[in-house]
């Protein structure tokens, strides 16, 4: 086995293709799948590609279909663009052309518009004075989306520059912020999105806004009022506040009382002089009162821009605050038929700068935390995307969402998903930002997270991965979003970490004729259900409870009063519930669910997470894959790791439609690490930044050992393929009866590393 060396360099560590033994560089700049190889998967998408001519609705159930099939709901895998001005903004029409065949090659369906706002204004000095070539670009991207029969998305604001001249330098902007209150900043709005999209696309003969192959607007991009007043509250707020708790209390001797005397010196709701608490304050009257209004103020906002459009002739699906997990966060949402959300496993502190620090932590063994966190978005009734989603760059554990994140997905039927940024990059050598090396958010030239969208096309977008059998919902109420939580609460994770056992959703109030169906509702409390067939209440069998003993605590019954969230505590109400579900026929009784031992097993027996092992494995009959942390046997069904030298990611996939027991073409995915060349720490613990490095990518090299069984065994060869799918090395391997034995070594391919491998029966 061999071992990474350490090169120690002006006390820093470094990584580098000359002296870093157990990584090597890749050898092809090109990232384009070619035609037909095992990376080609056009026929996931309609063959040949029909121009989009139906807008997207949301059915009463409340999920994505064509209007003119709502009985038939339609799941999107979605690329983000990656052509904001950091990234190399909108390409000529040759490379949109490659970009649009690439998107449909790899089986994406939506692409999501990103920063346009800042792409058509970058080095422009006067208001709205958009680059033209930049704006016809745009025009002819859209086109040919919908040419090639791909939806697409757009935030109507994205920059907090918006459509100002000299990027916003010689006037106060903060548009996210000032769209709530100052007139100013709200015509600035409208005009952004009438100039942007409702003029007519030359290519197209329409207005964008009238083009059914627009999806949806995201109003503004992570606009969340608890977001963008995450660093300062603009004194500007305290007049509109003022005038939404005059129209709750009498006078301040009312609001003094009601908030049990929580105003400071000077505060009065005549003076509009009330301020607002820090954000990391605990929940309390005034706090709950805050969120309120917040949730109030991005009801009306959200109310004036979505009449706006419809003033415009857009008569398509709208969203926005999408990026904050807090109860009073999803009740914002709810005003919406269609939710969006963001979430991120250990982000850099301060992006590629140095002293930028990114935990190295395993998302699994935080029992999927992020992934969690975004399944307890979903609401009853309305439409589910996720428009950026990812385990960013450098954490080495990147490769458990590589499989989980789309896994889950699948499993909670979610309508959209997207990893962010820049899935589809077309070479190391084009020209543009971020493109020739790794980057945080940036999909395309990170192999590791490059492999988690090959694993999206089919786990999620094939549909590999069932359904849940079962939905259960947690009854979302005002007294637990207001009172109950402060800014910085979320779902509990008692309720939150059923969606890896079952199906799950928040019902906020279901949407005007929704008929979305749960089997049972969880409460806030000790860990019952209310099963929906019969409206009984099933808790733990009294045999449980015992068993778990004092770790058996409920919530707190009063408002204000803290959870005990102690681990213990938290995994015996988690347990509780898995034992309601159990006793309710939720979950079958040989599921192998067990919170105490970290296991969490899905109702439909295809997904297990095992968070003390940091090992979270895939069994379908299309696709088996596991990601482990400790180099162990791996026995799945179909495939089984027999030998490892390190953590990795493998997965395999029939690619033919066949199951992978009879399947005569399989696609083999195996992921470990990803760095940059020169790529420097000040630690040993690789968290803190000294040097992003340069090209060329290094992929950090495995050996490891499989056996597949498979009817067609005697006929398979193993190959190996670049990043392109084209074939190269040759793997030799072993067969007795149906089952052929190999084993791939990333480091002494004669092709140079890669994350892919081609198992076939034909030449």
């Amino acid at each position: 086995m061999k071992k990474q060396m350490v090169v120690m360099l002006a006390g820093a560590l470094m990584l580098s293709a000359e002296a870093a033994d157990g990584w090597r560089p890749l050898r092809d700049n090109s990232l384009m799948v070619a035609p037909g190889s095992v990376l080609d998967f056009s026929d996931l998408l309609p063959t040949p590609p029909a121009p989009v001519t139906e807008r997207l609705v949301v059915t009463p159930g409340g999920q994505l279909a064509r209007a003119g099939s709502p009985s038939r709901p339609q799941r999107f895998l979605m690329a983000s663009a990656g052509f904001d001005p950091a990234t190399g903004a909108f390409p000529d029409r040759m490379s949109i052309d490659l970009y649009v065949k690439q998107l449909r090659m790899r089986g994406y369906n939506m692409l999501r518009l990103h920063f346009t706002d800042a792409s058509l204004m970058a080095g422009r000095q006067a208001d709205f004075d958009f680059n033209p070539a930049q704006l016809d670009r745009m025009h002819y991207l859209l086109a040919a989306l919908k040419k090639a029969g791909i939806y697409y998305i757009v935030d109507g604001l994205t920059s907090d520059t918006g459509g100002y001249g000299n990027n916003g330098m010689t006037r106060p902007v903060s548009l996210k912020q000032r769209v709530y209150y100052d007139p100013e900043a709200q015509a600035h709005w409208k005009k952004l999105i009438e100039k942007i999209y409702g003029v007519v696309n030359p290519y197209t003969g329409i207005s964008t806004l009238a083009d059914p192959a627009l999806a949806g607007i995201i109003l503004v991009n992570e606009g969340g009022l608890e977001f963008v007043t995450r660093g300062r509250v603009s004194d500007e707020l305290r007049e509109p506040f003022a005038a939404w708790l005059q129209k709750k209390y009498p006078g301040s001797g009312a609001l003094s009382k009601a908030w049990k005397s929580d105003l400071a010196a000077g505060e009065a709701v005549e003076a509009k002089s009330v301020g607002f608490l820090k954000q990391s304050a605990w929940n309390s009257p005034r706090m709950a009162d805050t969120q309120q209004f917040y949730v109030s103020l991005q009801k009306s906002t959200a109310d004036w821009m979505t009449q706006y459009l419809r003033q415009l002739g857009y008569q398509g699906l709208v969203t926005a605050y999408d990026n904050w997990p807090s109860p009073a966060a999803h009740l914002a949402r709810a005003q919406f038929d269609w939710v969006d959300l963001h979430a991120y496993f250990s982000e850099p502190s301060k992006f590629v700068s140095p002293g930028s620090v990114m935990r190295q932590d395993s998302m699994i063994g935080e029992g999927g935390r992020y992934i969690t966190e975004l399944a307890s978005g979903k609401q009853l009734g309305r439409a589910y995307s996720v428009s950026e989603y990812g385990q960013v760059f450098w954490n080495r554990y990147r490769r458990e969402s590589a499989l989980a994140l789309p896994a889950y997905a699948a499993f909670q039927e979610w309508d959209v998903i997207a990893q962010h940024n820049a899935p589809v990059t077309l070479s190391y050598a084009e020209r543009g930002g971020r493109k020739d090396r790794i980057y945080p958010f940036m999909v395309g030239p990170d192999p590791v997270a490059r492999a988690g969208e090959t694993l999206a096309a089919l786990l999620y977008l094939r549909g590999d991965v069932a359904p849940a059998k079962s939905t259960v919902a947690f009854q979302l109420t005002p007294s637990y979003a207001f009172e109950d939580n402060p800014f910085y609460g979320n779902i509990a994770i008692d309720v939150s970490r059923m969606a890896l056992v079952t199906g799950f959703a928040l019902d906020t109030g279901a949407r005007a004729g929704a008929t979305a169906r749960y089997e049972a509702m969880i409460k806030p409390g000790a860990g019952s259900i209310v099963l929906s067939s019969t409206g009984k209440t099933v808790d733990a069998p009294a045999s449980v409870t015992e068993k778990l003993g004092a770790l058996a605590r409920d919530y707190g019954g009063k408002a204000g009063e803290r959870v005990d969230n102690s681990r213990p505590a938290i995994l015996a109400r988690i347990s509780r519930r898995l034992a309601a579900l159990r006793t309710g026929g939720l979950l079958p009784a040989a599921n192998s669910s067990d919170a105490m031992q970290g296991i969490y097993q899905s109702d439909t027996g295809q997904l297990l997470m095992e968070t003390q092992r940091r090992r979270f494995s895939v069994t379908t009959p299309h696709t088996e894959g596991v990601v482990f942390d400790t180099p162990e046997p791996q026995t799945l069904r179909q495939l089984n790791v027999l030998e490892a030298d390190g953590p990795a990611m493998v997965a395999v996939s029939s690619v033919d439609s066949q199951p992978l027991a009879s399947s005569q073409r399989m696609l083999l995915v195996l992921a470990t690490d990803a760095r940059n060349s020169g790529m420097c720490f000040e630690d040993g613990a690789e968290t803190t930044l000294r040097e992003l490095g340069t090209g060329p990518v290094l992929l950090q090299n495995r050996r490891i050992k499989l056996s597949l069984d498979n009817v067609n065994a005697a006929r398979l060869k193993v190959y190996a393929v670049d990043l392109r799918g084209q074939r190269g090395d040759l793997i030799p391997f072993t067969r007795e009866g149906q089952r052929i034995t190999f084993t791939l070594d990333t480091g002494a391919l004669t092709q140079g590393p890669t994350t892919y491998f081609e198992i076939t029966s034909k030449d």
